[in-house]
């Protein structure tokens, strides 16, 4: 997206400037016209213009949004946003105040993903909310809302609201001395290659021009040089335009392998050796905790506790002594982030405070920088991306989105990219998760690491109006199967602690947790087992008829494959295997799978 024009209306860049403005009425002035809706209605306290839309609710069992369709295309940025003020608004902690969102759906009508940045609450003059939304490639319908949380009662003002087009631009996606540089349309733009040295001087520079029609792969070689740690800078401008995009990212010459890499297959390497990282999120880190989660096969913790914690080097030693390796979050420290801990300095100086404390860690196996964070924080992300590669080149960085449409934009700021479709609960299907895990696969590129969350909480242990519903022993494997036929080459389930989340409640029973248990440890040692054909990197997803899906996964002269039926009902996993291959004496394979059903068969040539 252009930065300059996102920064600029992210820090409250008057309405009439967004043009085309694709909403009707944005400023009240016809009350509710173009707008759906009741309950609203004009107000003569206005922020720009005569009007506004005021809108007052005593009743907090009372829900209404008042919304339009947006003229808005897949894949597009859209920024949009809107004036508030606010009087004695209140609610629930977790969820409550005035703002306003924008949300998708397909083309049945089914709802995709959405943007629901943190309005208002107590009693405000007019503040500027807004965020920017990257439009999913399979919405067919896109809206935009303003409304009072769910539970939250008082008085709002709405003014200027709007959703403006940010026209797309050439990107830069570099790893190491390979860039692929990606234009909307066919032009001809300027590439610049800096080199830095440790002490931030140019050591080299280069600048070439060239013809782009979609993309194209830009090696840059760097001249003689000491061997050290370098910084690669390069910016792509646009010939026809003028817009620049850059990029930053570590150039190691003649150093010593990482600790722990990424490699050229999108592969976690570990002193030289490819694993997969099977984890799980918890924050309850105790001996007996660790030692179940290690027992069920995981090799990996993700805990949020120790972004600052005072015993983090305890938490480290525990984990060691049960062979587990630690994702450290610091996903936390950003200004304007609302899990940010207190600080009398900056975030960015915390930061280093932590890395520079726990990098030697020996079981550290990824820092995690970003937990769902929005566009607006991307250039705070980015920073803590390149100040972990300057602070710590062993180790990588790493991120969840929940939104697959903005992958793209985060390349730059991680080196591992997951998303989390959390479907069980939320649909009658698994399809997300193989969707999901696909444009994460895309957006890598082959030379990130594409990693995926794994559903094992139940919805309702954020929301205790829901209905309690957690994921079958079927639905977890049917969810990771279908992450690994997509390609992941990493997976965490989330998350142990909310397994326990009926304690608060009074309504635990250790029974169930013990054979919910298990049955998560049924798929995690399954999956462990199949870690020398996932490591290969030799393998297809096969192109199917009907729901199911299935990947070949090759090690030499054999073979494993998985299927999975993604839907609520039964299906046949029909397919043809490819020539040479074999299970037992048959190729054609026709294999029934149960609602939820997964499978894995091995191959011979």
């Amino acid at each position: 997206m252009p930065a300059i024009a996102a920064a600029a209306l992210l820090q409250g860049m008057p309405p009439q400037e967004c043009a085309p403005n694709l909403l009707q009425n944005p400023g009240f002035e016809q009350g509710l016209q173009g707008w759906r809706g009741e309950g609203a209605g004009r107000d003569n306290a206005a922020h720009g213009g005569a009007a506004s839309l005021r809108y007052h609710n005593q009743d907090a069992a009372r829900y209404r949004t008042f919304s339009q369709t947006v003229a808005a295309q897949p894949g597009q940025a859209i920024a949009f946003g809107v004036w508030l003020k606010g009087r004695g608004l209140k609610g629930a902690p977790q969820d409550r105040g005035a703002s306003v969102y924008i949300q998708s759906f397909d083309a049945q009508g089914r709802f995709l993903e959405g943007r629901y940045p943190t309005g208002i609450v107590g009693n405000s003059d007019w503040r500027h909310i807004s965020a920017l939304y990257r439009v999913p490639r399979r919405a067919a319908r896109v809206t935009l809302g303003l409304y009072l949380r769910r539970g939250t009662t008082g008085t709002a003002w709405f003014d200027d609201a709007y959703a403006c087009v940010l026209s797309p631009q050439a990107a830069l996606y570099p790893a190491g001395g390979r860039t692929l540089i990606e234009t909307p349309y066919p032009q001809w733009v300027t590439i610049s290659s800096v080199l830095l040295n440790r002490q931030r001087k140019v050591v080299d520079q280069t600048n070439q021009r060239r013809y782009i029609a979609d993309r194209y792969w830009l090696d840059y070689t760097p001249p003689p040089l000491p061997p050290g740690e370098y910084r690669l800078r390069q910016q792509v401008t646009e010939a026809p335009t003028g817009r620049r995009r850059g990029s930053e990212i570590a150039l190691d010459i003649g150093q010593p392998t990482p600790t722990v890499a990424i490699d050229g297959q999108g592969f976690t390497r570990r002193r030289g050796e490819r694993i997969f990282p099977l984890g799980i999120y918890t924050t309850r880190s105790g001996d007996d905790d660790l030692a179940r989660i290690a027992a069920a096969g995981f090799n990996s913790v993700l805990n949020y506790h120790y972004g600052v914690g005072k015993d983090a080097d305890a938490f480290f030693r525990r984990s060691r002594r049960h062979g587990l390796q630690v994702i450290y979050a610091i996903k936390d420290l950003y200004g304007g982030s609302r899990f940010a801990p207190a600080t009398r300095g900056s975030y960015a100086a915390l930061a280093a405070a932590q890395i520079n404390r726990l990098k030697n860690q020996p079981n550290l196996l990824a820092w995690y920088i970003n937990d769902e964070l929005g566009l607006e924080f991307l250039p705070q992300i980015a920073a803590r991306h390149q100040q972990v590669q300057r602070l710590d080149r062993h180790h990588p960085t790493f991120q969840v989105l929940n939104k697959t449409a903005t992958l793209d934009d985060y390349f730059n700021s991680a080196d591992i990219l997951a998303t989390d479709p959390y479907p069980v609960g939320s649909e009658t299907h698994l399809r997300r998760t193989l969707h999901d895990t696909q444009q994460t696969v895309r957006a890598a590129r082959g030379v990130k690491g594409a990693w995926m969350v794994i559903q094992i909480m139940d919805h309702a242990a954020y929301d205790s109006r829901r209905q309690a519903r957690a994921p079958t022993e079927d639905e977890i494997r049917a969810q990771a199967w279908l992450a690994l036929i997509g390609g992941a080459r990493g997976l965490l389930f989330y998350s142990y602690n909310d397994l326990f989340y009926q304690q608060q409640r009074g309504r635990f029973k250790r029974a169930a947790f013990e054979a919910q248990w298990r049955g998560i440890a049924r798929v995690a040692r399954q999956i462990n087992s199949f870690s020398p054909y996932l490591l290969t990197g030799d393998g297809v997803t096969l192109r199917l008829a009907g729901p199911a899906a299935a990947r070949i996964f090759v090690r030499g002269d054999s073979a494993l494959l998985l299927g999975a039926n993604p839907e609520a009902y039964p299906v046949t996993l029909r397919l043809t295997l490819p020539d040479g291959w074999r299970h037992q004496t048959r190729r054609t394979l026709a294999v029934p799978l149960p609602p939820f059903g997964a499978v894995h068969l091995p191959l011979h040539r």
